[in-house]
């Protein structure tokens, strides 16, 4: 039986190339299966490039342990208590270090969780730092101000952290701002002292009025003022820890969320606050990247790859991943 096309033991082959690489035995198919699985190649692409961003990091300190953890999720999956286990499980298989970067991708979602998300990532390292290769908005804005550092780039945003509620539109889930239906009681609440006071029929705004879930908007209300409490926690725990005296954190906190909570200045959940504005408005302790900068440039690539990883996988939703373990998270199809 002939052996042509067939590469044998202690046999040269060129399958990676013009390099000349010698396949041990056994391990022909396993090769050639990797090869065709897009999914487990760009899984290794994108270990690559979280192994170099930990070495951006640890540039100059050959001893700093440096961690990196991504978490990317589309516009239809906020951030909820579905990745507890997930943060807890990817967390676990870094281990503990000196530095862990928390790459961060997402619309925001439940402010409760953005809290345990923090607390789980301070729990594996002394210094935590959150990048943003696009957008952390909402709660995700708020995972971001728990950190000591944020590092973005020219097309990198914040958002306001305006606390995010979900609901189904058209069977689809979407992901609304607690303020909007606060927003709607207190139209309709003006709405009828005009009526009262040109002595108009006010039927049709108390109808309108009694349609409203009071219930739910003092649940929004409740919500709003859990995302300002745990920024501020963490942004005097953290980031404005050295600012002294007191009172002068407390000014440059208050500046902070006033700046994420005006509804006059940020219109819509979706406004862009660029790397700019967060590092000499608002303060914070931002280290802006240039377009050029080695790490910017292997930021980019992982976000890219991560992000078609996320679109090109059917139903999938989140992408939660360190060099060491990867989950998607996906919708149950019925």
């Amino acid at each position: 039986m002939g052996q042509a096309g067939m590469a044998m033991p202690d046999e040269k082959s060129n399958l990676e190339g013009d390099k000349d690489v010698e396949i041990p035995r056994g391990e022909v198919l396993a090769r050639v299966l990797r090869e065709h699985d897009l999914f487990s190649a760009q899984r290794e692409k994108r270990v690559d490039l979280l192994k170099r961003l930990e070495e951006h990091e640890r540039e100059g300190q050959s001893g700093k342990k440096v961690g990196c953890l991504a978490f990317f999720s589309t516009e239809a999956a906020g951030i909820d208590s579905a990745d507890v286990p997930a943060f807890g499980d990817a967390l676990m298989s870094l281990g503990d270090v000196d530095e862990l970067d928390l790459i961060i991708n997402s619309p925001g979602g439940d402010g409760t969780v953005a809290e345990k998300i923090i607390e789980l990532c301070r729990a594996y390292c002394k210094e935590f730092k959150v990048i943003v290769p696009n957008r952390a908005k909402s709660a995700a804005t708020v995972v971001a101000l728990g950190a000591d550092e944020i590092i973005m780039g020219y097309c990198s945003e914040l958002g306001p952290i305006d606390a995010q509620v979900p609901i189904v539109v058209s069977g689809i889930p979407r992901y609304i701002s607690a303020q909007s239906f606060i927003d709607a009681r207190t139209t309709l609440e003006e709405k009828f002292k005009n009526v009262i006071k040109k002595k108009e029929d006010p039927r049709a705004i108390l109808q309108q009025i009694a349609s409203l879930d009071a219930p739910f908007i003092d649940h929004c209300e409740k919500l709003m003022e859990f995302s300002q409490e745990v920024a501020r926690k963490y942004l005097a725990k953290y980031m404005f820890s050295a600012t002294k005296p007191a009172q002068a954190q407390k000014e440059a906190v208050d500046k902070v969320l006033k700046g994420l909570s005006s509804v006059s200045i940020f219109k819509v959940h979706g406004r862009m606050i660029d790397g700019n504005a967060a590092k000499t408005d608002l303060k914070l302790n931002v280290r802006l990247l240039a377009k050029d900068a080695p790490l910017w440039e292997d930021l980019w690539q992982y976000y890219v790859r991560a992000d078609v990883t996320l679109s090109k996988s059917r139903h999938a939703l989140k992408l939660i991943e360190t060099r060491n373990t990867v989950l998607i998270q996906g919708m149950r199809m019925e």
